[in-house]
């Protein structure tokens, strides 16, 4: 079987579904508007549609259809499967090659429609020629509202996270440090200067702090000049984008995770920290409160509150074992149940193998 994605080679989550499959036997091919990809065993198409912005925009990637449709014809796949609706979706749609797939991935769904009368309306003319539609959430289900109905042919699929690597076998706190990690992108979207402001009000109530900063992107002058400014760089470590089991490693002699993202599809970074058992606080949204009931197994702070961010750090550590133990227990259940990667892309393997028999 060939399988065909059509998304962002520097993706972390293009990397785990070409390589699930790829150790499935199947046969790969990747077509990316990104130069990069290390994604061994997969077949790697770069189109060249000049520089993209994460802030959408990027009309010209519609100008390579016709090129992309002659790559697609040629390989000739099973499948054709875009991730984010924008960008990767409605050229999809436009090159216009059955069965076509097209996972929405947060952004592209929760902000993209809501404030582009043009973006609705490439959305609705690439979900009308998608076969299958999946997104990461019930919110994101509820919220394609505004593009139009196309309930009978979407699903919440969650990516899920894997659990062989993801998990707390190896935790072990360290002695005398409180670590706060954050695997968040530096992008407006997540948000990272309201906890750099919150960490600078509580630094010196909290013994030992740490700050663990994982992710790239192109805020990161910014986000490394406001640590200047406010006097964190002594606690503060910058990792960039590093290879999951050594964030797996790091989770594991972490105390907190916070995600104070404005917007999420379904909150992998979450669940991964959640796995490793790390206490959890997370922006009172609708990707995260699915996942965590606050004073439970978790903490949900109010988006830009930098002050109850703070409050909530410090009453992380002054009660941080009752806290741990409860959450725990709880949010290993949580993972086991909703969020294991393998099970949730069995659904999408077995859609796979229908649509292709049906081709």
């Amino acid at each position: 079987m060939k399988i065909c994605y059509l998304a962002d080679s520097e993706s972390i989550h293009t990397k785990r579904w070409c390589e699930h499959f790829i150790a499935k036997n199947y046969e790969v091919f990747l077509i990316s508007f990104k130069e990069k990809c290390n994604i061994n065993g997969v077949n790697f198409q770069y189109v060249n549609a000049g520089k993209l912005s994460v802030k959408g925009g990027n009309w010209k990637v519609l100008l390579k259809a016709n090129f992309i449709k002659k790559i697609i014809k040629k390989i000739d796949p099973d499948v054709v499967h875009a991730h984010y609706a924008t960008s990767y979706g409605i050229v999809g749609a436009v090159v216009n090659i059955h069965p076509y797939i097209i996972t929405a991935l947060g952004s592209d769904i929760l902000l993209s429609p809501k404030n582009s009368l043009i973006y609705r309306l490439l959305l609705k003319f690439a979900f009308k020629r998608a076969d299958w539609i999946t997104v990461m959430a019930d919110h994101m289900k509820s919220a394609m509202a505004i593009i139009g109905d196309f309930d009978d042919k979407t699903d919440v699929v969650p990516f899920g996270i894997d659990t062989k690597l993801f998990n707390s076998n190896n935790r072990k706190l360290a002695d005398n440090d409180f670590i706060i990690t954050s695997t968040r992108n530096f992008e407006d979207v997540y948000n990272i200067p309201h906890l750099l402001n919150a960490v600078a009000q509580i630094k010196d109530q909290i013994p030992n702090l740490k700050l663990n900063l994982i992710g790239e992107g192109t805020k990161r002058p910014e986000i490394e000049k406001l640590v200047r400014k406010l006097e964190l760089s002594h606690i503060t470590k910058f990792f960039g984008r590093i290879p999951q089991p050594k964030i797996v490693e790091i989770l594991n002699y972490s105390n907190v995770f916070v995600t104070v993202s404005l917007s999420d599809g379904n909150n992998i970074s979450l669940n991964e920290a959640m796995a490793c058992g790390v206490f959890p606080i997370a922006t009172d949204i609708s990707a995260n409160s699915q996942w965590i009931e606050h004073n439970e197994n978790g903490f949900l702070v109010s988006i830009n509150d930098v002050d109850q961010l703070a409050s909530l750090l410090l009453r992380s550590y002054n009660n941080f074992e009752s806290l741990f133990n409860k959450s725990f227990v709880i949010n290993q259940k949580i993972i086991a149940d909703k969020a294991d990667w393998y099970k949730n892309l069995q659904i999408v393997e077995d859609k796979y193998l229908q649509i292709a028999h049906e081709k």
